[in-house]
């Protein structure tokens, strides 16, 4: 699973391309932190996961390089979990990186030039929007991954767009149509499968066995069993790119 996870983080960060759009959103968001509030700008580094995670697996499909994976003794539970760690890792990374920038851009650079900063920016705030940052990331990657294992290139992107439109249109739909039974049937749909948890409560130690994170943890377990199930039993045939 190891090799895994390395694997994946030489395909991402071995692209140019892709090195420099994390790094530019790295930049981005640091300067929002940097301005700001560093905890809430880091949780909405969305983007950069999406560039992460995307076509996880199809990709690999798609050019037979995962047929070739597979072809060596290793389990496939073990390819796709390593799939999923690298993401994370990967999504890590690019957190530590934004980090830097932020105090690089609050801090360091106002006192080389002899200003006084006028940005607190603080270590347990930095470290909370990491850590909401990479929960939040956990369960989309979760998603992502799930989509990557039977729809092929970045389709799996646009699977997860399609479920936030339905879950949102659901109850709406059933308020429309008069029917209370379709409401709360999407409400709790909606809540169970794109749980929405206050991660800046959870991690001041407050609600932290709530309801929400139940459903969160919940959801990011269903998502990679599914995966799973789904990886195992499906037949690869060698493809082009």
């Amino acid at each position: 699973m190891i090799e895994m996870v390395r694997r994946f983080l030489r395909q991402r960060f071995g692209s140019p391309a892709m090195a420099t759009a994390l790094g530019v959103l790295a930049l981005l968001t640091a300067i929002q932190a940097a301005l700001s509030e560093p905890e809430h700008a880091l949780e909405s580094g969305f983007l950069a996961i999406v560039l992460i995670a995307a076509g996880s697996v199809s990709r690999d499909a798609s050019s037979g390089a995962l047929q070739m994976i597979l072809a060596r003794p290793i389990r496939r539970t073990s390819y796709l979990f390593g799939r999923y760690l690298g993401i994370l890792a990967a999504y890590a990374a690019f957190l530590a990186g934004t980090c830097g920038l932020t105090v690089l851009l609050a801090v360091v650079v106002p006192r080389a030039l002899g200003a006084v900063s006028s940005s607190a920016v603080s270590p347990d705030s930095l470290a909370r929007g990491v850590a909401a940052a990479l929960l939040n990331g956990s369960l989309f990657a979760a998603i992502l991954l799930f989509f990557s294992t039977f729809l092929r290139g970045y389709a799996d992107v646009l699977g997860y767009i399609l479920l936030s439109i339905l879950l949102q249109v659901v109850p709406g739909l059933g308020r429309t149509l008069h029917k209370p039974w379709l409401t709360t049937a999407g409400d709790e749909a909606r809540r169970n499968v794109l749980p929405e948890v206050d991660w800046s409560e959870v991690l001041r130690g407050r609600h932290a066995l709530g309801e929400p994170t139940g459903q969160f943890v919940l959801a990011v377990v269903v998502f990679l069993t599914l995966a799973a199930l789904i990886f195992s039993r499906r037949e690869f045939s060698y493809g082009r790119d």
